[in-house]
């Protein structure tokens, strides 16, 4: 995956590696930080992806390795889902607070940029350790996370 110069979709102008400050996007119950993002850029500070494989290979980096890290309980229950620690206690129905995963990533001959998750934590009624409520529901909102930091980074839309 090769990083190569390339025109701008919007106003035609050449456009040049650099990074980008922090970028925020996303809403409950995933939110993303993204420091450093590489992106393309022209002179009228038009941005794109890095490269044309970039964003599905964020979405995956995400999804398999950064979500499969945070600590999450399990649902049990056939209708209504109730989520439980590693010690088998129940998680509180409420959040007990805002929490947030680092991460650094690197895609192929582009600088190494940090994201965090951020998503809310639940503590657990038995041995006290706070967990996301659920793995699988943070993968399930990272492709609308996803879309939002397209928005976010000013990314031209396809279709």
């Amino acid at each position: 995956m090769t990083a190569k110069s390339k025109s701008c979709a919007r106003c035609g102008g050449a456009m040049n590696q650099k990074t980008l400050g922090r970028v925020t996007a996303g809403d409950a119950p995933l939110k993303l930080h993204l420091s450093g993002l590489p992106v393309y850029a022209c002179a009228k500070d038009h941005h794109a992806p890095v490269h044309g494989d970039f964003m599905l290979w964020l979405l995956r980096e995400l999804r398999e390795k950064c979500v499969s890290a945070i600590p999450a309980g399990e649902a049990k229950g056939m209708l209504f889902k109730k989520y439980h620690c590693a010690c088998g206690a129940e998680l509180s129905a409420k959040p007990a607070r805002a929490g947030t995963y680092a991460f650094d990533l690197n895609f192929p001959e582009s600088p190494a940029f940090k994201v965090e998750l951020e998503t809310a934590v639940y503590r657990c009624a038995g041995c006290a350790k706070e967990f996301a409520r659920s793995a699988k529901e943070l993968a399930a909102a990272m492709p609308d996370a996803i879309v939002a930091l397209n928005d976010a980074a000013g990314f031209p839309h396809s279709g």
